[in-house]
């Protein structure tokens, strides 16, 4: 594997693209390529640093740079590989624009704990992709009515999952549109896929931060597809929904009841408790007064008040930061979504001093 030929091709692909098309104001941002031992950003070739993590925005040189795990996402098709390095930049232009409207990935963690909730949502999602396949707007006015309903019960989840459609589903609106004008072909193939799981009856409907990629992504698309202007203004402090209303609401339809929602809800929760049972049967309780202060959000989940970190999480004790590289259950101060009052932890398991890296960000 070559970080610069791949390097150099991606940028050959990304070079045809009117950015400003994209997104009025938005221009290319610098990339880098990396794996475990190197990285490739403009063409040279550096030693891996501690910073660059995961697939992301990230603050180097003075700068805000896309960066793409090429050693554990090698991707092979390098114009899939530009949409998905535009989606990133797209993130370095929110967070150069100062963007406030950020969710917070420990709130997503908290779901309501209600079938009804879910039910409402993917009969949301169903009307989504209809409006997308049909061009159909009375479609897209019954997801509109149904998602304010669904809002008005829970407008806490609500208000977290808008703000990740308005940084996640956004950016794969952005990145969406770069793939149209490179590869219309594939374009269409990635939409479809995006309608599949929209309607699929898997664990992807109570993923929060997964879902809005899509949710998100397919909303702006079915405006554009039915003329209407896309709004995104960084200044206002409103969701990216919320500053694209549907004139001419409708009203609600009655949520079609689905039994997959309630089998798999009751499936995953069991499997969660199970996960939790048995992490505190081989560990031991250590009381911490701490914060959350970095953290995986693709590789956690949250049961009441007890986080369960698969991977890694980094907490500030004292205003010292300590990762865990290891599996850790966090267990929650009643009521907040960072602050901890103790975990469990294997007795033999290391953890390893290091800076702490937020990530109430992007991905």
């Amino acid at each position: 594997m070559n970080l610069q030929e791949v390097a150099a091709r991606v940028e050959e692909i990304l070079s045809a693209l009117d950015f400003n098309a994209l997104f009025e104001g938005f221009h290319p941002y610098r990339f880098a390529l990396y794996d475990s031992r190197e990285i490739c950003l403009d063409g040279r070739r550096m030693p891996y640093r501690e910073e660059f993590r995961g697939n992301t925005s990230i603050e180097f040189e003075g700068e805000f740079i896309a960066i793409w795990d090429y050693g554990s996402d090698p991707l092979e098709d390098r114009e899939l590989l530009a949409y998905l390095l535009v989606h990133e930049m797209f993130h370095c232009h929110q967070n150069a624009k100062h963007e406030a409207r950020w969710p917070s990935d420990l709130a997503l963690l908290k779901d309501p704990g209600d079938v009804e909730n879910f039910t409402v949502k993917y009969n949301e999602n169903l009307f989504l992709a209809d409006c997308y396949e049909r061009c159909d707007m009375e479609a897209l006015k019954k997801f509109t009515a149904l998602r304010d309903r669904r809002s008005a019960q829970y407008p806490a989840a609500a208000e977290q999952e808008q703000k990740a459609e308005t940084i996640e589903g956004m950016a794969e609106y952005i990145g969406l549109k770069a793939l149209r004008a490179i590869a219309p072909e594939k374009f269409a193939s990635a939409v479809e896929q995006d309608l599949k799981l929209l309607r699929g009856e898997s664990a992807l409907l109570f993923d929060a931060r997964k879902l809005s990629y899509y949710t998100g992504a397919l909303f702006f698309l079915c405006l554009e597809q039915l003329g209407a202007e896309v709004r995104n203004d960084f200044s206002d402090g409103r969701t990216a929904y919320a500053q694209n209303r549907i004139a001419g609401a409708a009203p609600a339809p009655e949520p079609r009841q689905f039994a997959f929602i309630e089998r798999e809800y009751e499936r995953q929760m069991r499997e969660k408790e199970k996960r939790i049972a048995e992490h505190i049967a081989r560990s031991s309780y250590t009381p911490c007064e701490a914060w959350i202060c970095g953290y995986d959000p693709m590789n956690m989940f949250r049961v009441e008040d007890r986080l369960y970190c698969s991977h890694f999480v980094c907490l500030n004790e004292n205003g010292s930061g300590k990762a865990y590289q290891t599996p850790i259950l966090l267990e929650l101060k009643h009521g907040s979504d960072r602050e901890i009052r103790g975990y469990y932890m294997k007795t033999d398991e290391e953890c390893a001093p290091e800076r702490a890296v937020g990530k109430e960000r992007n991905a």
